[in-house]
């Protein structure tokens, strides 16, 4: 039976992660007991975590997701006044279709209902589907 082996979907997460797993290893070998991860790294898994996620980074580092979450929210910078976000993109929505609601009632000789409610139609359409469903009648 093969291994699996899980890539990473994002090629820019590997190599980020590439950069700073080498370094954040290196400092667990040599920590003292409950020492405090420096601010240096901090700074390049922060970002990290803001240009992929909190959670990824988190796990592949296996580090503290709350720490983790609560330093890149804190390192965000705040968007000027008069500057529109980057992040924020307005989409044009195009109008409802404006038409009649209806409904459309089939009986067959033997007693046999069907009801079919449209929200919004035009004449055409409604005849269009109420001869469709009566032709492919058994």
């Amino acid at each position: 039976m093969a291994a699996k082996i899980a890539a990473s979907p994002d090629l820019t997460l590997a190599v980020g992660l590439a950069e700073v797993q080498p370094a954040l290893e290196a400092w667990r070998q040599r920590r003292r007991h409950r020492e405090a991860i420096p601010e240096n790294l901090w700074r390049l898994i922060g970002g990290l975590a803001q240009s992929h996620g909190v959670n990824p980074v988190a796990r592949a580092l296996r580090l503290n997701y709350a720490a983790l979450r609560q330093r890149t929210l804190a390192g965000r910078a705040p968007v000027p006044a008069g500057k529109p976000s980057a992040g924020f993109v307005e989409v044009a929505v195009p109008p409802w279709p404006v038409g009649v609601p209806c409904s459309i009632e089939l009986e067959d000789r033997r007693g046999a209902k069907l009801t079919v409610r449209l929200g919004c139609a035009e004449a055409t359409t409604v005849l269009a589907v109420a001869q469709g469903l009566w032709r492919h009648r058994p």
